[in-house]
């Protein structure tokens, strides 16, 4: 009962309401990039040729099964079910990203402070940093999960 609460507790108040609109706003940018991924052809060709460029092993798999996920815990996240497990699977996906092609697009010889600037410029970035405080709050005041953690306190 109490791993059922750690799993699907969040905050809340209606101070966290900010948290619940990036929740699903994050969830359905996800949702409909990995969507347009997985079924239309241009984006898998275009999918296909970044995860083989970047070295990924079994690329044919690993093209549909990174844009399935995406699709698949993108479309969780806005409806704020599984939220945490989301947010990983997410984070991994995007640290993956950021490490075989985004770090690639900052130029060499750079200062730190400038290096940092291109850094925080990379959309992998700011995922990354979405995807670590949806995992340390939770849903947001609205979503299953927050509903499944009542339910779980009633019992």
């Amino acid at each position: 009962m109490a791993r059922c609460l750690t799993l699907f507790k969040s905050p809340g108040s209606a101070a966290f309401l900010p948290l619940t609109l990036m929740r699903v706003a994050f969830g359905l940018f996800f949702f409909a990039s990995g969507f347009n991924k997985v079924f239309v052809a241009a984006n898998q060709a275009l999918m296909l040729e970044t995860i083989t460029e970047a070295g990924i092993p079994f690329p044919a798999f690993m093209s549909v099964f990174v844009a399935s996920c995406e699709t698949v815990f993108g479309l969780l996240l806005a409806f704020g079910l599984f939220t945490r497990l989301g947010a990983l699977v997410l984070l991994v996906i995007s640290l993956v990203a950021l490490f075989t092609v985004g770090l690639y697009h900052i130029p060499s010889d750079l200062n730190l402070l400038t290096w940092y600037s291109w850094l925080l410029y990379l959309p992998e970035s700011s995922y990354i940093l979405m995807c670590v405080m949806l995992i340390v709050q939770g849903c947001g005041p609205w979503g299953i999960d927050r509903l499944i953690a009542q339910r779980c306190s009633r019992q």
